[in-house]
């Protein structure tokens, strides 16, 4: 018996999947995810690499004696931006590894 076919087999196998996922991740990470939240007052666009692409603030909220409820809610649009795309991200790469955590391949 080779054992060794079964090893070469199990490397392919990596391979493919650490291919399907840098392709995943670079197809994720041109995509474009947007959250709000105030119900629209503040709107937040980021990508896929977690970088913020745009922020919308409604003028018309724009207090200047109540700057930390503007902040708290850029925060927030923000960070619920940034976990759809986490979110994206990790569900596609669960989708090529059939949920297995594979160290090395993300």
């Amino acid at each position: 018996m080779n054992g060794g076919g079964g090893l070469k087999n199990m490397m392919r196998q990596a391979q493919n999947m650490q291919k399907k996922i840098a392709e995943v991740q670079e197809r994720i990470g041109e995509e474009e995810f947007e959250a709000s939240t105030g119900g629209g007052v503040v709107t937040v666009t980021v990508n896929g690499n977690q970088e913020m692409l745009d922020i919308s603030i409604d003028p018309e909220v724009m207090d200047p004696d109540d700057v930390e409820m503007l902040e708290e809610m850029v925060v927030g649009a923000t960070n619920q931006a940034l976990e759809k795309a986490a979110e994206k991200m990790n569900q596609e790469v669960e989708d090529i590894t059939g949920g297995m955590n594979i160290p090395g391949l993300t």
